[in-house]
């Protein structure tokens, strides 16, 4: 979609010590007789807070729908990536009937404008959100999501009889050096990352002897004997998203399995088929926002982004109590400086102070003030001056300092200990709790985005390997929470006795006792 704004190249000024960032607003034009009056204006912001995105802003006086409704549709458009992402030829049917279906939703709510844009909820970009990662307090909390996904990480199991043969503890110990040939753990780690950071992220499998181009891509890659020959998965590959972007996808019909899901993908100019580039998108949005979003989700950063400034201001505000909390006072004889006549010329040209001496009580307090932080003797006269010292109360600062932290753990669930290293004060105070809803949160996380990942290069491998997939071979994801020695052989102990009991009993055999124990989480008999 052609936007019908135009933004000046950004401008970076310096201003009283501080680098601001100069740019002019797009220009939102009102129909021919629409009331109000809509203007270009330079605004100005910090850099590097929010400085490359679009904002909108118009007279309240315009409040035209046409004008919501098009400043609307603008942020909402289909993501435009940059140019040679995109190859020549591609679908155009699948952006302009996107496009349609997007200008009917805004029609019947026009009120979605200004809650919208203002909340910037909007897709910022792939820049911005790799700028926004730069800083510690966006990149932690992905980075922490990420490791612990991919710290214990998994083990392949074989369900059904059998599983202890030499047979079948063989192809599992295949399987293993594959996954550890094409650096499963490291790539789906990357993807995580990616999909946390960017809201998407993708893993391409490459095959061995398959040209790069679009021909060879665009084809299909089954998990069969007759998709791929064995021996020539190559490599597993994480690409960040701003090298990719949807080609086609239907948008008219609810029930079709491609509604909203995109059948190939553009990667840098080459046509790759979904089924070659593995996504993931751990939090989704709304199928009339997904063109917008590139197709992927909301990220984890702009997710932290108000929390995180929140903080920055807190810990800024705090610093700067915490530096000046202290002021020398001079009590002097105003009347008698202010009231003396000013001699030479005026140090304030064109504004009027009357009779005032301003650079007599200037230099006054300049002389007490550089001999105060010089640590040096306060001199004042003792029938007409006096000087104290004032001191800020410091008493709540690190509470307050807690509870934005606090506020910018919450969003990703991560407990402080995990995130920031602090542990809980007060007696008898642990983390034990909080760590262990963590690693539920994570193991769900594993279950739900990353077990689609493994499964379909576990079925590649199959295929790669053996040139079929054995229905029976599975794998689980090793628990995070890590037991003792000690709690490790009390359970192997309480494990053991049952299951002697049973035996004793004639309830199950030797062989199935055995089979049992070596199933069990803690198996040294496997």
């Amino acid at each position: 979609m052609t936007e019908s704004t135009r933004r000046r190249k950004p401008r970076f000024l310096t201003r009283r010590s501080r680098t601001m960032v100069e740019r002019e607003e797009p220009i939102l034009r009102p129909p021919n007789g629409a009331g109000g009056r809509m203007s270009t204006r330079a605004t100005r912001q910090p850099a590097g807070e929010n400085s490359s995105r679009r904002r909108f802003r118009y007279n309240r006086p315009a409040s035209h729908p046409a004008i919501a409704q098009q400043a609307l549709e603008d942020r909402l458009a289909p993501y435009e990536p940059p140019q040679g992402v995109r190859g020549p030829g591609f679908d155009k049917v699948a952006m302009d009937a996107s496009l349609t279906a997007l200008r009917h939703w805004v029609d019947s709510n026009p009120s979605l404008v200004e809650n919208y844009i203002a909340d910037g909820l909007g897709f910022p970009g792939y820049a911005h959100l790799a700028e926004m990662a730069q800083r510690a307090e966006f990149r932690k909390p992905c980075e922490v999501i990420a490791r612990e996904c991919t710290r214990a990480w998994l083990r392949f199991i074989y369900r059904g009889h059998g599983h202890d043969d030499a047979a079948t503890r063989e192809r599992l110990d295949q399987l293993e050096q594959s996954c550890r040939r094409l650096a499963l753990r490291d790539v789906v780690k990357r993807q995580v990352l990616q999909a946390l950071t960017y809201g998407i992220g993708h893993v391409w499998v490459g095959l061995k002897n398959q040209s790069l181009d679009t021909a060879a891509q665009s084809a299909p890659l089954r998990a069969t004997s007759q998709g791929m020959g064995r021996a020539t998965l190559e490599r597993l590959v994480a690409i960040e998203p701003v090298w990719t972007t949807p080609n086609s996808y239907d948008v008219d019909n609810p029930l079709s399995p491609d509604h909203y899901r995109p059948r190939n993908w553009w990667v840098q100019g080459r046509l790759v088929d979904r089924s070659r580039l593995l996504t993931m998108v751990p939090y989704e949005v709304s199928d009339i926002l997904k063109p917008a979003f590139n197709f992927g989700g909301l990220s984890l950063t702009q997710q932290l982004k108000s929390y995180v400034h929140n903080f920055l201001r807190t810990r800024n505000a705090v610093a700067g109590i915490t530096a000046n909390f202290s002021r020398l006072v001079l009590l002097t004889d105003m009347a008698g400086n202010m009231q003396a006549p000013m001699t030479g010329p005026d140090p304030f040209p064109g504004m009027s102070f009357a009779d005032i001496d301003a650079s007599s009580i200037h230099g006054r307090a300049a002389l007490m003030q550089d001999v105060a932080e010089g640590q040096s003797t306060i001199i004042a006269d003792k029938n007409a001056e006096d000087a104290k010292i004032l001191s800020t109360p410091l008493n709540g600062l690190d509470k307050l300092l807690a509870q934005s932290m606090e506020a910018m753990a919450s969003i990703p669930g991560i407990p402080l200990v995990k995130l920031f290293g602090l542990q809980p004060s007060g007696l008898n105070a642990s983390s034990d709790g909080e760590i262990r809803v963590f690693y539920d949160e994570i193991s769900a996380f594993q279950e739900a985005l990353i077990r689609p990942i493994v499964q379909r290069v576990l079925d590649l491998v199959q295929i790669d390997l053996w040139g079929e997939i054995d229905p029976k071979i599975d794998f689980i994801f090793n628990p995070l929470w890590q037991m003792d020695e000690k709690t490790r052989a009390g359970i192997e102990r309480s494990r053991a006795e049952t299951v002697s009991a049973l035996v004793k009993g004639g309830v199950v055999s030797t062989d199935e006792a055995r089979r049992r124990l070596a199933a069990g989480p803690v198996a040294p008999y496997a």
